[in-house]
């Protein structure tokens, strides 16, 4: 892209960032019959782009994730969320499985060691920082019907659109854990939720019922 910067080049250019939002104990429809492969080609390290690579490691991982839910939970006056390391290490469990595979798809809501809603991110490897990556979920606000019951939660109609964002803000969530898969091209984020949110019948705002994670019907972005 002529007079670009080379994250300008890399947006329009090289990859289109593909996410997914979750499913929990009992969904209507998990997404697992969705597969996003890895596109063609190898995608070339941070240097060649004239960038650096984005920092790493497991501390620095949670404190973004964690200060980013909490941040907006806060902004609406909403119980923040704790990090649970047992979630975490689920969700790093199938970031790895993604990262081998290469296969982008939500997990089957029976190999979850924990019952819970899961937000997914895929982009080229080591390119994209964690704020940037949970910062796709919280774009979604712009289009979130914040007093909207499922499935009439967003502005264009789909309330997929926004299902990551109403998942980070759902009143009823308590814990979050993510981790990150490396694969070869490309890097695969899981984020997982107890208990999960975007149920239907039910808005991201709505007065915590503990109702039993067996007797909410949870819904996920789909094809």
């Amino acid at each position: 892209m002529a007079g670009g910067s080379p994250k300008e080049f890399l947006r329009a250019s090289l990859w289109v960032a593909i996410m997914l939002c979750g499913t929990g104990a009992q969904a209507a429809s998990d997404g697992a019959a969705l597969v996003a492969p890895l596109a063609t080609g190898t995608v070339m390290p941070a240097a060649y782009y004239g960038m650096e690579e984005a920092p790493r490691g497991t501390a620095l991982l949670r404190s973004v994730m964690l200060d980013a839910h909490n941040e907006e939970r806060a902004s609406l006056g909403l119980p923040l969320l704790d990090w649970d390391d047992a979630l975490a290490a689920d969700a790093a469990r199938y970031a790895d499985d993604m990262a081998r595979s290469g296969l982008f798809r939500h997990s089957p809501r029976t190999g979850r060691a924990i019952p819970s809603g899961e937000n997914l991110w895929m982009g080229p490897r080591r390119l994209y920082g964690y704020g940037a990556m949970v910062g796709s979920f919280l774009e979604e606000k712009r289009l979130t019907r914040i007093a909207g019951k499922l499935p009439d939660m967003s502005a264009t109609g789909r309330w997929q659109d926004v299902g990551h964002y109403t998942q980070m803000i759902w009143r009823g969530t308590r814990k979050v854990g993510c981790a990150l898969g490396e694969g070869a091209n490309a890097d695969y984020l899981v984020c997982r939720y107890f208990p999960a949110g975007n149920a239907f019948g039910k808005g991201p705002l709505d007065a915590d019922d503990a109702a039993p994670m067996a007797q909410t019907q949870v819904a996920s972005v789909g094809p």
